[in-house]
This record gives C-alpha cells, structure tokens and sequence, in this order.
C-alpha cells in the first residue's frame, strides 16, 4: 500500500542542515576524484575500456567492508565511525593531487599508483560507509524523509555542478600534469570542508537504538524478508543496466565524438543542475505519493536517456554538443527521481532489529554487481573494438552498449511492480484535494 497523503509539515531534525552541508562539499570531493576528472585523467595515462571499468568498479566493490563493519559501529557510534573513515581517505585525496606531478615517472606506472590511491581511498570509504544511512534512519523521522532526501540530494548536485564547472575551467581543453593536480587538490580541500560540517551534525544518543540496529541476524532471514528481497532484486536489475553509463558516455565523447576534456565537463554539468530543479518538487510528492512512482518516472526518462546515447554511437544522429547536453539534462532529471524514490523506499524496507546488518548485506550485494559491471562491460567494449557493420544502423562496439542499456533499463522499469511499499494513507485536504485525487487515479491506473 502506497502513502499518497498530504506530507506532513513536521520541522527537520535539529542540525540536519549540516548533514546537508557535508553532503554538498563531500559531493564536490567525490565528483572530482571518483568522477569524469579521474576518467580523464586516467586516458591521458593511456587507460583502456577495461582499465576504466576497473576504477569504476574499486569503490562499489570495497562496499564489501560494511558486513565486517557493522559489528564495530556499536562500540564507536555513528558519528565517530564516520568522522574517522572520511577523515583518512581524505589525507589520501592530497596524494592523488600530487601525483600528476610525478612526470619523471612512466605513464603505466602513475596509473598503477593512481589504482592503488583510489583502492585505499575507497577501501576507507567502504568501512565507514556501513555507519551512514543507519545514522540518517535513526536520525530523520519516516513522516519527514522525503524533505529530508531530497534537500540533501540538492545540496549534493549543487556541489557536483560546482565540481564539474571548476574542474572544466581548471582543465581546460588540453589539460596537463599541473592543471589535473590542481582539480584533485580542489577535491581534497573540499574533503577537509566537508569533515567541519560532519563534526558539527548531531549523533544518535540512545544506546538502545545502537543496540537495536546492529543486532544480529542469520543472512538467510534477511534474504527472505519479502520488502528487502524484491527491493534488492530490483536493484541488482538497475545496476547492471546503469552501472557503466557515467563511465562509457564521457570515454565515447572522448573517443568517438572528438570533444576536448572542458566541453566535456560542463556538458556533464547539464545533469545535476537538472537535478537540482527535479528535486524542488520531489521530496513533497515522494512524501505524498510515496516512492514507487517517482522510481517510474525516473526510470523511464532513462530508457530515452539510453535510446538517446544509442542514436549517436550507432551514427543515426550527429554527435552536436547540444545533443549531448539536452541527453544529460534528461539523465539528471531521471537519476535525481529514481535515487531519491529507491533511497527513501530502502529506509522504509529495513526494519528497526538488525538494521545495520539490513544496510550492509544490501549495499554489499548491490555493490559488488555495481563493481562488477562497468568491468564487464569494458571488457565487452574492449573485445568488440574492431567490430564495425554498416547497415541502416552502424552497429560497433559502443552501439551494442547503449542498445542493451536500453533494453535491460525496460525490463528495470517493468519490473517494479513487485516492489513492496508500506505506509498510512493520511486523508488530502486543503485546495488541492481535487489536484491530488486526480494523481491518485492516474496511479491506480498505472497499477492495472
């Protein structure tokens, strides 16, 4: 049953603006390291397809460190959990920045230490990692996270659009060893910002509900509770589909398309401020309506999104650079809608007993499929590079790609029906009752 209410108009949690404020610089500190600047910068190394999954594929994959984790977070609390992972992949951060700069070394050997940085940095990550959505569900009350997600995946597209526009503007259109070590060092000072708003966020007080969170529960029991097990198929569906895409659309700008590091960037900056309009209206609709629709929504407008990319690897539109844009301003608009409803449902489905380890067994499996799949698509992208067949479509490597992203984002979209949301069903007043029962019939016709 879907919540299709009236939101509530309860105030956020005390302090829940620095949780959002961490959120905005963590988002310029990740963009930049985890992001199209590391993309880039690792073909400048002469990365390949494959390489390139790899280093999308590390930080998912370190996710694995949550299940480990989670029995450790009762003895620190969320808070200093958190604060201490965060804290040392930041150090980490400044040697990435400093090893454009090591130009006396071979390109194969800065992109084996650009591995390995990322490798700990994500490593740390992925430990630390395992204390946070535990700590926002305790934190902000169910009546209220709709608001609460979607100001805080504001505050994160806000800081990745500033990250992507400093970024293309430090690069530039022929980016050297300085220019890539001064876009890192942006993303370690961001870190160090972020780390003053994490220390300022309140902490959950009461032993009981640490106590209560990490209790322990047997794997099999987990898997078989109905909500967290269609949630988690359902999952694993959408990233094998998406997992890659971020990665493969800057490498095809870059290989195919021809366009310089900066156009790249700032066309990628049309996504999140997409995003950023998308989620003025969706956190009250998401606590009105309830999440399921949104996921619709947003997993819709990537199937054009994937069509799109199709278009232009396989030639049956030219690759202009408005294109592209208007490409990533439909992605932002789709990502920001389906995170926030797949966010927002995940919270609801993991109940209070055992919480932590509810999180960590669903981050880990979605992760490792996450860590998996731009590898697997890489080397996909890598094998069929010579394969070119001119026909009324021009059928190549990266045509195959993005027509099966097409696809399996579909059967994601169809296959949110088995999806499981629970929530009250408070009666709609004020002027906007007709409004909102009118939604409500189109929903139930959705449904059928």
């Amino acid at each position: 049953m879907v919540n299709t209410g009236t939101p509530t108009n309860d105030p956020l949690p005390r302090g829940a603006l620095n949780l959002n404020g961490f959120s905005f610089f963590n988002a310029v500190c990740f963009q930049i390291t985890l992001g199209s600047t590391l993309v880039l910068y690792a073909k400048s190394l002469g990365a390949s397809a494959t390489w390139l999954g790899v280093l999308a594929g590390i930080t998912p994959l370190l996710n694995l460190f949550q299940i480990p984790a989670a029995h450790w977070i009762p003895r620190f609390g969320y808070k200093r959990f958190v604060l201490a992972g965060w804290g040392a992949r930041s150090v980490l951060i400044f040697l990435i920045a400093a090893l454009p700069l090591l130009t006396a070394l071979p390109d194969p050997a800065r992109l084996w230490i650009l591995t390995a940085l990322i490798f700990g940095f994500s490593l740390l990550r992925g430990i630390a990692a395992g204390a946070w959505l535990p700590w926002i569900t305790e934190l902000i009350p169910e009546t209220v996270r709709g608001r609460f997600l979607s100001r805080d995946q504001a505050f994160q597209h806000t800081g990745s659009l500033l990250a992507l526009l400093l970024a293309g503007w430090m690069l530039g259109p022929a980016p050297g060893p300085v220019r890539f070590a001064a876009a890192f060092l942006l993303s370690a000072c961001a870190a160090v910002a972020s780390l003053t708003f994490l220390a300022r966020s309140p902490d959950v007080e009461t032993q009981e509900a640490l106590r209560r969170s990490a209790q322990s529960v047997p794997w099999k029991a987990i898997l078989r509770h109905p909500p967290f097990a269609r949630l988690l198929i359902h999952n694993l569906l959408f990233v094998f589909a998406m997992g890659g895409l971020g990665v493969f659309t800057v490498a095809w700008q870059k290989a195919y398309a021809g366009f310089p590091e900066d156009r790249i960037l700032l066309l990628s900056a049309a996504g999140f401020l997409a995003a950023m309009l998308a989620l003025l209206p969706a956190g009250r609709a998401a606590d009105r309506f309830g999440s399921k629709p949104l996921l619709r929504i947003g997993l819709g407008t990537f199937v054009a999104v994937a069509a799109g990319w199709f278009l232009l690897a396989s030639r049956l539109v030219a690759p202009a650079a408005a294109m592209v844009a208007a490409l990533n301003f439909l992605g932002g608009i789709a990502g920001a809608l389906y995170q926030l409803g797949n966010t927002r449902l995940m919270l609801a489905s993991m109940p209070p007993m055992g919480r932590n380890h509810f999180f960590a067994l669903f981050t880990v499996l979605t992760s490792l499929a996450l860590a998996a799949t731009p590898v697997a698509w890489g080397a996909a992208i890598d094998a069929l590079r010579t394969f070119h067949s001119q026909a009324a479509v021009d059928w190549n490597a990266y045509s195959l790609y993005f027509g099966a992203v097409t696809l399996l984002t579909l059967a994601s979209l169809a296959l949110t029906r088995i999806l499981i949301e629970k929530g009250p069903i408070p009666t709609p007043s004020g002027p906007d009752t007709r409004f909102v029962a009118g939604l409500k019939r189109l929903w139930r016709l959705w449904q059928r």
